[in-house]
């Protein structure tokens, strides 16, 4: 029996008056992608600009989160306490190649809006998220 791959979502943040990071923060936080990831019942969450695409070779600095509840894996909408609302870019499932404090390294498979599936390898380790060709064959959302 193949098991389901666990699942991860792209979701466009965009703050509301209280979406800050950290205790310190006084800037307000601008609109960005959270990446999560299903990882032991929780996601696993890294930030970036909202990015234009999602090509090979696409390269951009990256925030890690705490680790956010599995309900944004469906949830879209206003996240309440004035922190904003988030809207899904693209959903589907994912593999791990590798995943350490330094280096977390998956396979992630999606169906684009045409309903073609996609794939790419998400690389992010030392500030910076990269996205490389992957194997539309890894694992059909």
């Amino acid at each position: 029996m193949n098991a389901i791959p666990p699942r991860f979502v792209i979701l466009r943040h965009t703050p509301g008056s209280q979406g800050t990071r950290g205790q310190d923060a006084l800037e307000p936080v601008p609109p960005h992608f959270d990446w999560m990831f299903e990882v032991d019942g929780a996601l696993k969450t890294w930030a970036t600009e909202p990015l234009e695409s999602f090509q090979e070779g696409v390269s951009t600095e990256v925030e890690k989160l705490a680790d956010h509840r599995v309900h944004y894996l469906d949830f879209q909408g206003d996240i309440g306490g004035d922190r904003g609302e988030v809207r899904q870019v693209i959903a589907g499932h994912f593999r791990t190649i590798q995943s350490d404090t330094e280096l977390f390294v998956a396979e992630i498979t999606w169906r684009d809006a045409r309903g073609q599936v996609q794939s790419r390898r998400v690389e992010i380790a030392a500030g910076y998220l990269e996205l490389k060709n992957g194997s539309a064959s890894a694992a059909s959302p």
